[in-house]
């Protein structure tokens, strides 16, 4: 990145060398839960994976695996990121259709089951 500075007729250049760190792979994301205080805003993206014990160990089966990583954001940058994440959805929508959200199911309320009791309870 180059910075010129005019002074008078004389052109300086102060030059202001940058790295990069990539962050590592991309974090593919099946959740997010955001929260907040009056100083932050807290974006902690979650990603549950199915994994397999190892062939050999004493409960072999299906376990779940959850991952996450949290982002906080100043108050003035997660305004920013609200507006910028509301223009990149209308621009998609736009170009691919509307997005539809599908509504999370309730869960069937079971009914108490009977218990008989064959002792004094008291």
């Amino acid at each position: 990145m180059v910075k010129r500075f005019l002074r008078g007729d004389i052109l300086k250049k102060k030059i202001l060398k940058v790295e990069m760190d990539n962050g590592g792979p991309a974090f593919f994301s099946d959740t997010v839960t955001v929260s907040h205080n009056p100083k932050k805003f807290i974006l902690d993206f979650q990603q549950l994976t199915p994994r397999f014990t190892k062939i050999g160990s004493e409960e072999p089966g299906q376990k779940m695996f959850l991952s996450h990583n949290a982002v906080m954001l100043d108050t003035e940058v997660a305004k920013e990121f609200s507006r910028i994440l509301n223009d990149n959805v209308k621009n998609y929508e736009k170009r691919f259709g509307e997005l539809k959200i599908k509504k999370a199911k309730k869960p069937e309320a079971k009914k108490p089951e009977k218990v008989e009791y064959t002792g004094y309870i008291g």
